[in-house]
């Protein structure tokens, strides 16, 4: 696959078949991710790869502890409150998330039917397997760019063998119990989840197209014309 055919086919994938990817598949899609650059070549990614039995755990232990912690009453760090959002970026997560919303025909207003498809994050949306990206406290918040790109390669690449992604900060609000079923240590800060897997041609919530602005809404081209 071309890297722009990548690029563009690329979307948050929010259904899944129950397809399996063996382990293989992931080292390799693992092993073109770690040529991402970062400061100083630190690499400073760690990653978890999860599937079966273990992944399984981590949803049911996860739900058990959002029963008495729900999702949105812990204070995640690296995250800006919602209230601090400004536009244009308020509008356009606003826009996300009602397109969600109107592909899956939940009401805006209908909040139990919202939270069912919040507690589908629980299940990566189907998804055989989960990756968690952890760094370094020590790396913090220097290094979290890095991260991101190193997250980036992991989506594009994935493409390579026609698989799909979802990258969920969702998992910050369960992190106690990832720290303990997969053995993270205290000092690894939990970044991320990702959903990875073949996705549902046929699920609506993967009907949705999400805009882009055009480049020159974003950048400002100076000293080209000299």
């Amino acid at each position: 696959m071309q890297l722009t055919d990548a690029i563009h086919s690329r979307i948050s994938t929010r259904g899944f078949l129950n397809k399996p990817v063996p382990e293989a598949t992931v080292r390799q899609i693992l092993d073109l991710a770690r040529h991402a650059p970062s400061g100083s070549n630190m690499q400073p990614w760690q990653v978890h790869a999860v599937s079966g039995k273990r992944l399984e755990e981590v949803t049911q232990k996860s739900l058990i502890f959002a029963e008495q912690n729900p999702i949105g009453s812990r204070k995640k760090e690296f995250q800006t409150p919602a209230e601090n959002i400004t536009q244009p970026y308020k509008g356009r997560r606003y826009a996300v998330g009602m397109g969600l919303y109107d592909a899956l025909g939940i009401d805006r207003k209908d909040r139990v039917r919202r939270n069912q498809q919040l507690m589908q994050n629980f299940y990566f949306f189907g998804a055989p397997v989960g990756l968690f990206f952890c760094i370094h406290r020590s790396l913090m918040p220097g290094q979290l760019g890095d991260l991101g790109i190193f997250m980036g390669n992991v989506m594009l690449a994935a493409r390579e063998f026609d698989l799909h992604t979802c990258a969920q900060g969702f998992w910050q609000d369960v992190q106690p119990v990832l720290h303990e079923v997969l053995d993270i240590p205290e000092d690894n800060f939990i970044f991320n989840g990702m959903a990875l897997g073949y996705i549902d041609p046929k699920h609506p919530a993967n009907s949705l197209v999400s805009g882009r602005e055009d480049v020159d809404v974003f950048c400002q081209f100076d000293g080209f014309e000299q």
